[in-house]
């Protein structure tokens, strides 16, 4: 089985990639994969390369064609620097790749796959900081020790000489002095404390509909995709995006029609491109693949789209389209 790479589709900012093989060699259901490092001979875990075989997923694999897919997320991508020497293992057949420089991390991703095997218990660490950090619970100022410790002290008063009146009056003196002096400290030199805020009330609090939060809070994308075009600019690109990115891979015709619109340099959406903002550069390779992914799930518009879009790229001659073109036009 040769098992090829390419970044996912349905995740253009990255941390997601594309594991393709011949259908007859993938077993069925869902497998694991692991990946090892054949220069320093380790596993990729969950926290990096080690000694342990690490099994990540299990990743659910789609198939169409005779072709087999599954998609790794950022639990993997994200570890792997470009043109890591790697063997990856899919259920138990193996391939030795170069990791490709088109497969790039994006931090802060959402893992899609678990770990199937532990790695070796990890060791406990002692930090070289230990005797300089902060006690976590410090006892807060205004105690009783924290004022004996911060407040001046006082210097003790020596007793009166034996029958002399005018060492008590300067013993007197002493002592009312020493008492003025610590009451203008607690008076004039402690800090003002911090004004307390009135509270608010949970109801006072009125969420932003046309939040990142709120819009994937809606049930399905076609909810999603009306509450966007119903906020227009108040939504940003990077909300549209994640809930595009979020119902393209699951194979939502609508959502993959929406990615190929932006992708496509002759079709536009007002809104969507316009409004929010969110529209990236002519690919008609890409927007291909979107249309041909979109009329799969049983898009009619991506069709048409789709046949507009092949009619340009016919005129086309870079190694993309052309690919684009045999893949996606039919001829």
């Amino acid at each position: 089985m040769v098992i090829s790479i390419k970044p996912d589709p349905g995740h253009p900012r990255g941390g997601y990639a594309e594991l393709t093989f011949t259908d007859s060699d993938a077993a069925e259901g869902a497998v694991p994969v692991t990946v090892f490092d054949n220069y320093s001979e380790r596993y990729l875990g969950d926290a990096g390369w080690q000694a342990t075989k690490v099994l990540f997923g299990p990743y659910t694999v789609e198939r169409a064609d005779g072709v087999a897919r599954l998609v790794i997320g950022p639990e993997i991508v994200n570890q792997i620097e470009e043109y890591a020497n790697v063997r990856l293992t899919v259920q138990d057949i193996s391939q030795d790749i170069s990791w490709p420089d088109d497969i790039v991390p994006a931090p802060g991703a959402a893992k899609i796959g678990g770990i199937m095997s532990a790695s070796a218990k990890p060791s406990e660490t002692t930090s070289a900081l230990g005797a300089t950090m902060l006690d976590p619970d410090p006892e807060p100022v205004g105690t009783s020790e924290a004022v004996a410790d911060a407040a001046p002290a006082l210097q003790p008063v020596p007793p009166p000489a034996k029958g002399g009146i005018g060492a008590l009056v300067v013993g007197a003196v002493v002592v009312a002095l020493g008492g003025a002096a610590l009451a203008y400290w607690f008076v004039f030199m402690q800090d003002d404390p911090e004004p307390v805020s009135p509270a608010v009330s949970p109801a006072a609090v009125v969420s932003d509909p046309c939040s990142a939060a709120s819009l994937g809070a809606l049930d399905s994308f076609a909810i999603q995709a009306a509450a966007l075009r119903e906020c227009g600019a108040k939504a940003t690109a990077d909300a549209a995006l994640g809930l595009v990115e979020r119902a393209a891979a699951l194979g939502d015709a609508d959502a993959l029609l929406l990615f190929g619109t932006v992708y496509d340099g002759a079709v536009s959406d007002d809104v969507i491109e316009d409004g929010i903002g969110l529209t990236f550069d002519d690919v008609p390779a890409t927007a291909a693949e979107y249309y041909a992914r979109a009329v799969t799930a049983g898009s009619d518009q991506a069709a048409q789209n789709l046949e507009a879009l092949c009619a340009r790229m016919m005129e086309m001659t870079d190694t993309l389209s052309r690919g684009a073109v045999s893949d996606h036009c039919g001829n």
